[in-house]
């Protein structure tokens, strides 16, 4: 087997919510299988539930109802008779048993085992009616053993794709507990929200800019995964406080870009200045995700060239001319590699540290305020504040043939530490499993938060 099924609203995404969240009216479930561990009570939890019925049911999987559960944009794309086969296949290979969970607000990833020990991957996120606007079965993550110390953990990353980088910094003195393959720029994916949110928090200090100042969803502006705002109707106002909160809890695409609209492109640009970017003019002009997309899946090969040859100034016009109103890329269009195009954001290990430390500077002032908890809503780990760490901050990111985390760490004990994966292919398939990726990074954790007690 292996079934993938997604739409564009949060498919593969890492994403709240209103009554009747199982969605289970006017259907009849079976009672779910015995639980290796339990699913939360959430909105996706719920959710994760009622598929995990369908796919456990003794009898065929059909489509009726599905407009209780799936959001619009799902329809859309795979109408519900259509739907209900691929569930069917993958309930044919069953039954499933919930092993492992990863939920986060309204997203989450369920490692469910099969009847012979197969491990699948349910990738599921739910919009704000608490009804499924993504989901996609995957390769499940197995179980791994965890590095018991550094050089263990090296050899971990040794055994990644070509190229990974994984980088450990103790914030006290600058020094690298751990610096591997860190030094060259690697795609950031959505780690880039990083300088979009420290450009909005100068626009504040700067009084051109308030936390409350309303953002309103056009079709101009509308972008792609991931996220909930794509699907909002266009005049849909948010402020700029929730569209941050979004932007960096959710990686809520369309937030970034009407973040980067009140802004400015140029005041992204100057964020990479001011908090010491290695490279800034690497990342100019500085793109849009919703130009990314364009550029990146939406047009002619030719025209990707183009964009790879030209300057600074070639760029720019390449980017006026790209079409207004809403966008029309299928989600199966995105699954080639564009970064070797120049078609992402670049950073280093050393890029990413000083934008987390510079946004934990500028939390200290009274323009910077809500920033510790947008940056600290989800930690990207499923970890427990309060016990070795005090806090956490979070921002990673994605594309075909990039996978990138960054966390920013307070141990209990006052340590500070910055932890930077950055991996990147030339092969999509490569680095798309991110629990598989992310085991060094989560080793790094654990590891530090065991030497406090030394």
């Amino acid at each position: 087997m292996l079934i993938v099924l997604t739409a564009c609203s949060g498919a593969g995404a890492q994403e709240d919510a209103a009554a009747d969240p199982t969605g289970t009216a006017g259907t009849t479930a079976p009672a779910a299988l015995p639980s290796a561990v339990a699913l939360p009570d959430t909105p996706v939890g719920l959710q994760a539930q009622w598929v995990l019925d369908l796919i456990n049911a003794e009898t065929a999987v059909e489509g009726d109802g599905f407009e209780t559960n799936f959001a619009a944009v799902i329809l859309q794309e795979l109408p519900a008779g259509e739907l209900a086969k691929v569930l069917e296949q993958v309930r044919s290979e069953g039954p499933w048993t919930p092993a492992k969970v990863d939920a986060v607000a309204g997203q989450g990833v369920f490692t469910l085992s099969g009847s012979t020990g197969e491990l699948v991957d349910l990738q599921l996120s739910v919009d704000e009616a608490s009804l499924i606007n993504g989901i996609f079965f995957g390769p499940g993550t197995p179980a791994r053993t965890p590095a018991a110390g550094w050089e263990e953990l090296k050899s971990s990353v040794s055994a990644l794709p070509e190229g990974t980088g994984l980088a450990v910094f103790r914030v006290a003195d600058g020094s690298a507990v751990v610096d591997i393959n860190s030094a060259a720029g690697k795609p950031l994916g959505s780690i880039f929200k990083l300088y979009v949110l420290t450009a909005v928090t100068d626009a504040v200090a700067a009084g051109t800019l308030g936390w409350d100042s309303p953002l309103t969803v056009t079709d101009d502006l509308r972008s792609l995964p991931s996220g909930d705002l794509q699907d909002a109707p266009a005049g849909t106002a948010v402020t700029v406080r929730e569209a941050a909160l979004k932007m960096i809890s959710i990686s809520d695409n369309t937030a970034t870009d009407l973040l980067i609209n009140a802004v400015g492109r140029g005041a992204v640009e100057q964020a990479l200045f001011d908090t010491g970017h290695s490279d800034p003019d690497r990342n100019r002009p500085f793109l849009t995700t919703r130009e990314l997309f364009q550029l990146g899946w939406g047009v002619e090969e030719s025209l990707r060239g183009q964009w790879a040859e030209a300057d600074v100034e070639g760029r720019r016009a390449l980017l006026e001319n790209l079409p207004k109103g809403v966008l029309d890329i299928p989600a199966e269009a995105v699954s080639t590699a564009v970064w070797q195009q120049g078609l992402d954001w670049f950073g280093t290990a050393d890029d990413v540290m000083r934008v987390h430390l510079a946004l934990q500077e500028r939390a200290g002032t009274e323009a910077g305020a809500p920033l510790r908890e947008i940056l600290g809503t989800n930690n990207g780990l499923g970890l427990e504040v309060g016990g070795d760490w005090s806090y956490i901050a979070f921002k990673g990111g994605s594309a075909p043939g990039v996978m990138a985390g960054s966390w920013y760490l307070e141990r209990s004990d006052g340590e500070r530490f910055v932890v930077v994966q950055q991996g990147v292919s030339d092969r999509p398939e490569d680095v798309a499993n991110a629990g598989a990726f992310f085991g060094p990074a989560q080793d790094a954790v654990t590891l530090l938060a065991a030497e406090a007690g030394k």
